[in-house]
């Protein structure tokens, strides 16, 4: 089949290598025209072709001579050279852009976006910290095919995996993105074989999650340490945890929760050694690891030789 691809990240580049790879012929990438505009249009896929060639699709597509195609209002005129290319699908893998109806209509089969997550739960930009906030036991990756909505469109396959008492949003992300580019050889099979073998999703049973706010961010200490532990797990690494110590705040990198309660009022630091242990609204979390930023370096918090003392308090 003739494949466009568009999509950023990791997903999205493990899901152009295997389409290379699958012996589908990879016909056009498309990119965010909203925000790569100019200069940038050029300049971009040649700096990531010569510093990342193998980890960005702009990277892969400039290598292979594929064209990229900029998108942005979706008119006739600017969807020409894409159109001009005939693919039979278009392939979606964590693209910031919503695709409208006259894309959507363009392929001769369909546009096919792959989800990190179990539609219909978690629609929307935060699949991966809204599972591990949930306390959900598992996740995965839905192909489905794309209408006028949001993550709404018909399943053509889903695969799962166990979310782990240690799993972080980047770990999620690495192996979905892995996850994506085992089972898309096998998607392409079925498609070309069968057609679009969909079923639609049961509407009533879906969630959309939006990206937590700078507030939302913040540790809240009487809140469980069951909870705070997810929260930073659920952040790391991308936008990060944090909370206010002595008007600084501290981004939490690693932290452990116990369940044995020390009676002190939530955010009052109980031990300094081995670690930071603060006390919560249920049990004491003990932050390992965090950082303050600081021009030119971030400073590691706590010091490995100061430590705030126990009955300080965290904001």
């Amino acid at each position: 089949m003739r494949i466009a691809m568009t999509g950023s990240g990791m997903m999205a580049t493990f899901m152009a290598r295997a389409i290379v790879d699958s012996g589908h012929e990879l016909v056009a990438v498309i990119d965010n025209g909203r925000t790569i505009k100019g200069a940038k249009r050029w300049l971009n896929p040649l700096l990531a072709s010569v510093f990342t060639p193998n980890a960005q699709v702009n990277a892969i597509a400039r290598k292979r001579r594929i064209p990229i195609v900029y998108i942005d209002k979706m008119t006739e005129n600017e969807l020409a050279p894409l159109a001009a290319t005939k693919p039979d699908l278009i392939l979606v893998g964590g693209f910031s852009i919503i695709l409208k109806k006259p894309i959507i209509q363009l392929p001769r089969i369909a546009c096919v976006n792959c989800h990190s997550s179990l539609l219909p739960k978690h629609r929307g930009p935060n699949p991966f910290q809204a599972a591990i906030l949930a306390g959900e036991t598992e996740t995965g990756i839905t192909y489905h095919v794309i209408d006028e909505g949001i993550d709404t469109g018909p399943i053509l396959a889903q695969h799962r995996i166990p979310i782990t008492n240690s799993d972080t949003a980047g770990s999620l992300v690495r192996r979905t993105s892995a996850l994506a580019a085992e089972k898309l050889p096998e998607l392409l099979q079925q498609i070309e074989r069968d057609g679009l073998n969909a079923i639609e999703q049961v509407h009533g049973e879906g969630s959309y999650d939006k990206k937590l706010s700078d507030d939302e961010l913040f540790l809240r200490w009487d809140e469980p340490a069951e909870c705070l532990e997810r929260k930073v797990r659920a952040c790391f690494p991308y936008t990060m945890a944090r909370f206010k110590y002595r008007g600084d705040t501290v981004y939490a990198t690693r932290v452990k929760a116990y369940e044995k309660d020390t009676g002190k009022a939530p955010g009052t630091i109980t031990a300094a050694r081995p670690y930071i242990r603060v006390a919560t609204g249920k049990g004491t979390l003990a932050v390992m690891l965090g950082y303050r930023k600081h021009f030119p370096l971030p400073w590691f918090w706590p010091g490995f030789f100061w430590r705030p003392p126990v009955g300080d308090r965290l904001d």
